[in-house]
């Protein structure tokens, strides 16, 4: 006789629990090809970091910034890179050495003047079940890479609602690196026709 009881099969016929789907605002959508534009824009660099766009893709909920942040090694040992390397970790999505306060935080500044932050102490906290006023920022890390020269660090910037066409200022700073508040413009986003260009994986 078995020590363990019998484990019951699964009953095929059960109704799969109601899953959570995050709100648009807080996301972009899930199985949709984005259209894409070819924007790449180097936001902030110091002799220790460097910040950049490296894709820019729409869908007609909002649009996404794709997001590189690298830190290379000035020439020092194990034990120093490794604090360096917690401090670069820390400012971005988790606890670590770095303070949040002087964490790395973004904003946009839309052709008609309206704003939005995403970054350490800028959370979405209202009423998941109904829209808020936008514009809405947020910041999504996706996890890095490296060695003891470089790592690397990618990160999603999704904006929604999607702005009408027109230049869009992406500002950035981060104090624990020396990055003071530094601005990028983009003059020329088409995100419109880009829009017009997504399409979903299926067709629901």
């Amino acid at each position: 006789m078995s020590f363990f009881p019998e484990v019951p099969p699964t009953d095929d016929d059960d109704q799969p629990e109601e899953v959570w789907v995050p709100p648009a605002w807080t996301q972009p959508p899930p199985a949709w090809l984005p259209g894409r534009l070819p924007e790449a824009a180097l936001l902030a660099r110091t002799d220790e970091v460097a910040v950049a766009v490296t894709g820019v893709a729409v869908h007609p909920s909002g649009v996404s910034f794709e997001i590189e942040s690298v830190l290379r090694n000035p020439q020092q040992g194990r034990r120093a890179w490794a604090a360096l390397v917690d401090r670069f970790e820390g400012g971005r999505f988790r606890p670590g050495l770095a303070d949040a306060s002087d964490g790395l935080r973004f904003g946009v500044e839309l052709a008609d003047g309206a704003t939005a932050i995403a970054g350490p102490g800028h959370f979405f906290d209202g009423d998941h079940t109904e829209a808020p006023v936008g514009p809405v920022l947020s910041l999504a890390p996706h996890g890095g890479s490296g060695d003891d020269r470089i790592m690397t660090a990618t990160s999603t910037l999704w904006l929604w609602p999607l702005p009408a066409d027109g230049p869009i200022d992406l500002v950035i700073v981060w104090p624990e690196f020396g990055i003071a508040e530094t601005r990028h413009r983009f003059d020329h986003l088409e995100l419109d026709a880009a829009a017009r260009r997504a399409r979903p994986y299926w067709e629901l």
